[in-house]
């Protein structure tokens, strides 16, 4: 898989006191708005998480996936890992967990476009 086409950060899964943590990066080429980027799906063991409870944290900033939509001023650059916070997702470390993430792009300078990326992998927690 391509760099551009990875969404699932090389932190993978991990446990934290508020619940899950993912790992995530910008599947594109360049830096991108937040506003620009949408959380489609997320599946834990086949589960599909509620995408209203999740917490998106970039350069010590939090928001939910909502709230993206109006963050034109912050960046998402190519080389930064964000994380998905899942609340109240319990993980016992070591445990293994099959993830499915979609994000999709909706670049500014090529207006119309959408580019969906999804991945799906086999998590250990750390």
């Amino acid at each position: 898989m391509l760099p551009v086409e990875r969404v699932i950060g090389d932190g993978g899964l991990s446990a934290g006191p508020d619940g899950g943590r993912l790992d995530v990066r910008l599947p594109w080429y360049r830096s991108l708005p937040l506003s620009t980027v949408r959380v489609e799906a997320l599946e834990v063991d086949g589960a599909q998480i509620p995408l209203e409870s999740l917490r998106f944290e970039l350069d010590g900033g939090s928001w939910t996936l909502a709230e993206l939509e109006d963050q034109t001023d912050r960046f998402w650059f190519v080389l930064d890992s964000a994380r998905l916070v899942i609340p109240g997702l319990s993980l016992a470390p070591g445990s293994a967990h099959r993830v499915a993430l979609t994000i999709s792009l909706f670049p500014p300078y090529i207006p119309g476009m959408k580019r969906a990326n999804a991945q799906s992998e086999t998590l250990l927690v750390s």
